[in-house]
């Protein structure tokens, strides 16, 4: 599914600088597909890796934090050494944090990540102090040095409940779906759904992580066979990604979600054993985190960015960034990392033939 998971990061950067004319899924869109995926993949390592909750999220601070924090000193660096950052300026910033609760505030979600998400929701209020906003136009979010970093707060968030979500028993997972869906279904048709507080919290997007463990049941079930149906199904949802733009606004956020929870089982069954697939969606999030940084710098220095030499650059900043960290990375998870395992549950039962895959 790397090339997927690479497609979704794309598809964030064709939000930010438009570079593709085709119905391509809104950046928004496409992190709601992550959830999906990040779903699946988490109760794939749980299965197959850990052997307790500790291991599990010392693994995902590893995989997870250095790159964020290195991403987040250049972006810092940007701003600080030469004016640039996506949406706001120095200036402004400074006078931002010069109020000692946006200060904290900025401080807290940047070096923390968790509650991101609501600064989205707040305004700075003259003299100081903040204010809940209905819409992001006058939000902190502005000023947040990894402006696209929200997505991550709700992971972290997944990750905590992963460990137990994994052991409960479908039927109680599924009503937890159902309540979270419930609740996305009932905010959108409500007056509340423009609020921007609503566009992001995590009680709404919980049946996307959700979906993708079922999906990963799904997936155990099936025959280890790889069939020409999996590689239809991985057609099918690649040209969903590039068309999905068109459906009426009130199914986007369903859309290539649901799309995406149906077809993870046959997709990861065709690729999850191909090295090339593994290796492109391990450079998703490294390409995630930097792409903003990168616009921001030809924004600032050219009257006339041209779009793919933006995502060039930035793909060539990804590879160094991966090469940089995954031998860091590999030496500290065989540190801390457990031998392999039997399932967390006895409902779940893996394919004897297919490997451990590492996200």
């Amino acid at each position: 599914m790397g090339i997927i998971r690479f497609l979704l990061a794309f598809a964030v950067f064709n939000s930010h600088f438009p570079v593709v004319d085709a119905s391509i899924v809104d950046g928004h869109e496409a992190v709601l597909t992550f959830f999906a995926i990040s779903g699946f993949y988490m109760a794939l390592i749980l299965d197959r890796t850990y052997d307790s909750p500790q291991s599990f999220y010392c693994s995902r601070l590893i995989s997870l934090y250095p790159q964020y924090l290195f991403a987040l000193c250049i972006s810092i660096g940007l701003l600080v050494a030469a004016d640039i950052h996506p949406l706001s300026t120095k200036e402004q910033l400074q006078e931002f944090i010069s109020d000692p609760l946006a200060f904290g505030l900025l401080a807290w979600t940047s070096l923390c990540v968790v509650g991101q998400e609501f600064l989205f929701s707040l305004g700075h209020t003259v003299g100081g102090g903040l204010h809940f906003v209905e819409s992001t136009r006058n939000s902190v979010w502005q000023f947040a040095p990894l402006v696209q970093a929200w997505s991550l707060s709700l992971e972290i968030v997944f990750y905590a409940m992963a460990p137990f979500l994994v052991r409960m028993k479908s039927r109680t997972l599924c009503a937890l779906i159902a309540m979270s869906l419930s609740l996305k279904l009932a905010v959108s048709s409500s007056s509340y759904s423009e609020l921007t507080f609503f566009y992001r919290l995590f009680p709404c997007e919980f049946w996307l992580f959700g979906c993708g463990i079922v999906a990963y049941r799904f997936f155990k079930k099936l025959p280890s066979r790889i069939w020409i149906t999996d590689f239809v199904f991985w057609a099918a949802l690649v040209a969903t990604i590039f068309m999905v733009g068109d459906v009426p606004d009130e199914a986007e956020p369903f859309a290539l979600p649901v799309a995406a929870c149906l077809a993870l089982p046959f997709i990861f069954k065709a690729f999850g054993d191909v090295p090339l697939d593994r290796f492109v969606g391990r450079i998703s999030y490294p390409f995630y985190l930097l792409h903003f940084s990168v616009i921001a710098i030809f924004e600032k220095y050219y009257e006339e960015p041209e779009g793919w030499s933006i995502f060039i650059v930035t793909l060539a900043a990804t590879l160094l960034t991966y090469a940089l960290f995954i031998p860091v990375t590999k030496f500290l998870k065989l540190k801390t990392q457990s031998v392999p395992r039997l399932s967390l549950h006895n409902e779940i039962v893996g394919h004897p033939t297919t490997s451990t895959v590492r996200y």
